[in-house]
């Protein structure tokens, strides 16, 4: 699951459907269907592979036509993606709303994906600080305390 959302390793997948060239079915799904991620093993290694999300799936097995594939995909849709979503609710996973102080103001942000995501509209207020002397003296926005609503 990444951002809980369902995705597959890209060459797990081709073999599962029967895929002669699985380096080559990437290419098929369009490039918001298809990532890079890091697989952590219990022992401690990791790994890059390619994958493709839930979407993409569906789209190969139906490219990949074969009376098969609608088992598949009847499987997919009704076992593994509902115990993929009822296996891994991470509520680290979704974006949560925080607040924070600066320049004597409470801005609200987003906490999610690991970043810190603030509103176009907050940005005038962090610009200013760089270019006002009596706020250049601010601690690091990074260094601030963050309070969850």
């Amino acid at each position: 699951m990444v951002d809980n959302q369902p995705w597959f390793v890209a060459h797990d997948f081709a073999r599962l459907i029967g895929a002669l060239r699985p380096y080559r079915m990437t290419r098929l799904v369009d490039p918001h269907q298809r990532r890079v991620v890091v697989l952590r093993h219990a022992s401690g290694g990791s790994e890059e592979v390619l994958a493709i999300s839930e979407a993409g799936a569906y789209r190969l097995l139906y490219r990949f036509d074969h009376p098969e594939h609608r088992c598949i995909s009847q499987w997919l849709s009704e076992v593994v993606v509902p115990t993929l979503y009822d296996c891994h609710r991470n509520p680290e996973a979704a974006p949560r709303r925080a607040a924070m102080s600066w320049a004597n103001q409470r801005i609200g942000i987003l906490k999610w994906q690991g970043d810190i995501w603030i509103a176009r509209r907050d940005l005038p207020v962090f610009l200013a600080s760089r270019d006002d002397p009596a706020l250049s003296d601010e601690p690091s926005w990074r260094r601030m305390p963050f309070t969850d609503w």
